[in-house]
C-alpha cells in the first residue's frame, strides 16, 4: 500500500517534469544543486560567519580547489530543493530559472569582489565563482529563451504511460 502510493506520486512528478524541456532541465539544475549541498555538508558543516567564519578547501579530482562551509551548503540545498519543487509546472520551472539564474549570478559577483568569501557568509574560490556564474547564466538562458506558454509533450513522446 505505501509502496503503491510511493510510485503513483514518484511517476505523477516524473510525468510532469518531462512535459517540457525547460521543467526537466529546472529538476536536473534542482537535482545538481541539492546533490552539492549535501556532499558540501558532508564536506564542512560549520555554520560560523562574519570575522569567525571558517571554511574547508579540498581538491576535487585532485586538482579543482572546492571551499565550501555549512553556508555554502546551505546555499545550494535550499536553491536544489527549491528547483526539485517548482519543476512540476512549467510556469514556477521557468520562474525558477530566471530567479535562481539572477541569484546565482549575483552570489558570482560578490565572490569575485568579496574574495574568499560572498558578504562574510558563503567560503567561496575563485573557480566557486566561475562555476556560480556560468550556472547562473545556463539559467538565465534557459528560462529568458523558453516561451511564455509552454508547447506540451504528449504522453507517447514522453514514454511514460498514460
Amino acid at each position: 500500500m505505501l509502496f503503491d502510493t510511493f510510485r503513483s506520486a514518484a511517476l505523477r512528478y516524473l510525468h510532469a517534469i518531462l512535459q517540457t524541456p525547460l521543467q526537466f532541465f529546472a529538476f536536473l539544475f534542482g537535482a545538481w544543486f541539492t546533490a552539492n549541498g549535501v556532499i558540501a555538508f558532508g564536506i564542512y558543516p560549520d555554520m560560523a560567519f562574519g570575522a569567525t567564519m571558517h571554511s574547508c578547501t579540498i581538491q576535487f579530482l585532485g586538482f579543482i580547489p572546492v571551499t565550501v562551509n555549512g553556508w555554502h551548503a546551505l546555499f545550494h540545498l535550499l536553491t536544489g530543493v527549491a528547483g526539485l519543487a517548482l519543476a512540476r509546472r512549467y510556469r514556477d520551472a521557468r520562474a525558477y530559472a530566471l530567479g535562481c539564474g539572477v541569484f546565482y549570478l549575483l552570489i558570482a559577483a560578490f565572490g569575485f569582489t568579496g574574495g574568499d568569501h560572498v558578504l562574510h557568509l558563503i567560503a567561496v574560490d575563485t573557480f566557486g565563482n566561475i562555476v556560480h556564474a556560468l550556472e547562473g547564466i545556463a539559467m538565465v538562458a534557459a528560462g529568458g529563451f523558453a516561451p511564455k506558454t509552454p508547447t506540451l509533450r504528449s504522453d507517447s513522446e514522453s514514454g511514460l504511460p498514460a
